[in-house]
């Protein structure tokens, strides 16, 4: 009797740990709604971040792009002081020689200085052209792409958080089922001191109460768990205190319209893009034309005894057409790179398009069949209810056995449990549905 009584009181002492621990936690937490987390995470997650960064950079590419289109302005200097003046060859008969006979001739002085301005204008690039419009589908590309990382981070942290409100829901349950079997432990310790109850239902009542406890130690580190994921997920130091609210049970009617997936926006954007490098290929093989003009001053000068330096303005202007004749048929086998994955992305489209209609058809069945769930364990709770307090009535009036007492409390928990299940399998099947049906980045409103 003495052992079941310190047993008794160890588990207590454990129990009232536990709780403390808990209440702890608690008190310094800040309770987040599922919006409120959601909100956090589009601000602070680094995914997001990343992405962003993306969208940026594609911007800044497609206005680099687009400076080949914009007149150039050169400033160009270049000093020479030749050792050896070169040479060219003069007919000998510029200075009286035979025919045929050439003599060579140093010209030019020792020393020279060229210092220009080169603006060059482009008129007409097809290459150019088409990188614009490249870059700028490139930009449009990463702009759904980021909507498609706010997507997993909503679908990330919802999941985050209805994993939380399980364990959290559990906890409570566990907390609830330790009070009552404590207080049935007592009565029947009392009972069994009086020799009214068997030594046995006591030994039985004290090992319910420490799987219990046990479980709850299980359940809440579990918690602790998933609270630093969504934490993570949040965007947050893993030190910061966040606790998910414990009532989000409320049903909710929706009923969204079917838009677009961001996935067939992502691999029909991907497709334009794909053409327009093709267009680009095919346009490397058109001419190009350019004008220039220079404008600058060229300096001569000597050395020694009669040493000058004479400075003589230099201008011209100028155009440039520049006609693409053979690279060793390199464009042709990027062309042909080319058109080979415009067809595998066809093939993607095709893919995607398909698993889009399958996904759609397996959410709603799943969002149905997660609403006839709640309404059979909504149903199952209230009989378990029914039937516990009936058992404990019954063992309070020597019907019922401690065994029976047990099977009835276990069912209880059993019901509490797959009601939350149930809720949150709800939850998830919505989240589901809203992402097949284009409407989760919505989730927030």
């Amino acid at each position: 009797m003495l052992v079941n009584i310190n047993l008794h009181r160890k588990t207590m002492k454990i129990f009232l740990v536990l709780i403390f621990i808990q209440f702890s936690g608690t008190l310094y937490a800040q309770t987040h709604s599922l919006e409120q987390c959601i909100d956090t995470a589009l601000q602070y997650n680094r995914n997001i971040k990343l992405s962003q960064q993306d969208v940026f950079l594609a911007n800044e590419k497609n206005k680099e792009i687009k400076g080949n289109l914009f007149p150039k302005l050169n400033g160009m200097t270049d000093y020479r002081y030749y050792t050896d003046l070169p040479y060219q060859l003069m007919p000998a008969a510029a200075f009286g020689g035979p025919e045929g006979t050439y003599k060579e001739v140093q010209f030019g002085v020792p020393q020279s200085l060229n210092a220009n301005l080169q603006l060059t204008v482009p008129i007409y690039n097809p290459t150019a052209f088409g990188a614009i419009m490249t870059t700028r589908i490139a930009s449009e590309l990463s702009e759904i792409q980021k909507i498609k990382t706010n997507e997993d981070v909503v679908l990330e942290v919802s999941n985050a958080y209805y994993n939380a409100q399980i364990l959290l829901n559990q906890l409570a349950f566990l907390d609830s089922s330790m009070i009552n079997t404590n207080k049935l432990l007592q009565t029947t310790t009392l009972l069994h001191q009086q020799q009214i109850a068997k030594g046995t239902d006591v030994d039985r009542l004290q090992l319910q109460l420490d799987q219990i406890a046990n479980q709850r130690k299980t359940v809440f580190s579990q918690q602790q768990q998933v609270l630093n994921a969504l934490k993570f997920l949040m965007g947050k130091p893993i030190s910061d205190s966040v606790e998910v609210s414990i009532n989000e049970t409320a049903m909710v009617e929706f009923d969204p319209q079917i838009k677009t997936t961001t996935d067939i926006k992502l691999i029909d954007k991907k497709l334009q893009f794909n053409y327009s490098e093709l267009k680009g290929l095919q346009n490397s093989k058109l001419p190009s034309l350019g004008a220039y003009g220079v404008y600058g001053t060229t300096g001569y000068g000597n050395t020694g005894a009669n040493s000058f330096f004479n400075f003589h303005p230099i201008g011209y202007v100028g155009a440039q057409l520049s006609i693409p004749l053979f690279n060793g048929t390199i464009t042709r086998h990027k062309i042909v790179q080319k058109r080979i994955e415009i067809e595998k992305t066809n093939i993607q489209k095709e893919l995607v398009t398909e698993k889009s209609k399958l996904d759609l058809i397996n959410a709603e069945m799943q969002y149905s069949l997660a609403n006839q769930t709640i309404a059979t364990v909504n149903t199952q709770i209230k009989l378990a209810k029914k039937i516990y307090n009936n058992t404990v009535l019954q063992n309070k009036q020597g019907v019922a056995t401690i065994t029976d007492l047990l099977l009835a409390d276990n069912s209880l928990r059993e019901a509490q449990q797959n009601y939350i299940v149930a809720i949150v399998n709800l939850r998830k099947a919505e989240l589901e549905y809203k992402r097949v049906t284009g409407n989760l980045i919505s989730i927030k409103n």
